[in-house]
């Protein structure tokens, strides 16, 4: 369970999809575990997919929707004792470089599904489940309709308890402005991000340039290391995290990597369509 937890967790931090100027790109990795579970040998947990599209949102103009699904389906052991799926989609305004609505679906002995979204006007993020607390209070944006299955309602919750401000990122489109940074040895950037509940200041650093293995080759890559420190805390929100982007024009996620105490979390490059 501390596994799965942990993989849940660093799953959800990590990914990001193609850059802006993409219109489409699907990418496919593995998820590992080594550690003291596993007797130090590397088991395969989880097979994600990564997903970016370009579209017009009412009001909003042409935005960038980015996706990830995981699932531990097509690994039998990890889907036998802790079967998991995750989906977690973000809307993104290159123009404006902030978010304007991310989702967060995750099923594992019980379902948790939420929904945020932006209102630049009144400067809120509003939160949406099935059941809200506030039903009635805000109406269900129309924008996103199309992230509901037919049939599927979801009610006013509540408002985050952060104002939002602008340069307000999710994690997903946080790595998608990366992608798009300069990048040289020792440069820094910082950013806020939401999870839709709770606000983080993040510092990423850019480590070294180096050559590394992914998708069945040898690829030059930036190695960034991720730290964040959630508001009102002193404490980290989590052990550093890093990431290695191909050294090219579209910088392509190739490998991440988390250390905990109870292992090694690696989230590897398979395929890109």
């Amino acid at each position: 369970m501390i596994i799965h937890k942990n993989m849940l967790w660093l799953l959800m931090v990590l990914f990001v999809a193609s850059p802006a100027s993409v219109h489409a790109e699907t990418l496919h990795y593995q998820a590992s575990y080594a550690g003291v579970f596993s007797a130090g040998e590397s088991l395969p947990v989880a097979a994600v997919q990564l997903s970016s599209n370009s579209l017009q949102l009412p009001g909003a103009g042409k935005v960038t929707q980015l996706a990830m699904e995981v699932s531990s389906e097509p690994y039998s052991f990890v889907e036998k004792h802790f079967p998991f799926r995750v989906r977690y989609r973000s809307i993104y305004a290159p123009d404006r470089e902030h978010i304007l609505a991310l989702e967060k679906y995750e099923k594992t002995s019980r379902v948790k599904h939420e929904i945020n979204w932006v209102d630049v006007e009144q400067r809120k993020l509003l939160r949406f489940r099935h059941e809200g607390r506030g039903a009635g209070k805000q109406l269900f944006p129309v924008a996103l309709q199309r992230w509901l299955k037919p049939g599927e309602q979801f009610e006013f919750h509540k408002y985050s308890r952060h104002a939002f401000a602008e340069g307000l990122l999710d994690w997903l489109s946080m790595l998608q402005v990366m992608r798009e940074k300069p990048l040289e040895t020792g440069a820094e950037y910082a950013f806020s991000v939401t999870d839709g509940k709770r606000l983080y200041r993040y510092r990423v650093q850019v480590r070294k340039r180096q050559q590394i293995e992914a998708g069945g080759k040898q690829r030059k890559a930036w190695k960034l290391r991720f730290d964040a420190i959630e508001k009102g805390k002193r404490e980290p929100a989590h052990r550093s995290l890093y990431v290695w982007l191909a050294d090219d024009a579209r910088r392509t996620p190739l490998l991440f990597e988390n250390r905990h105490p109870l292992g090694r979390f690696v989230v590897r490059l398979s395929a890109v369509q």
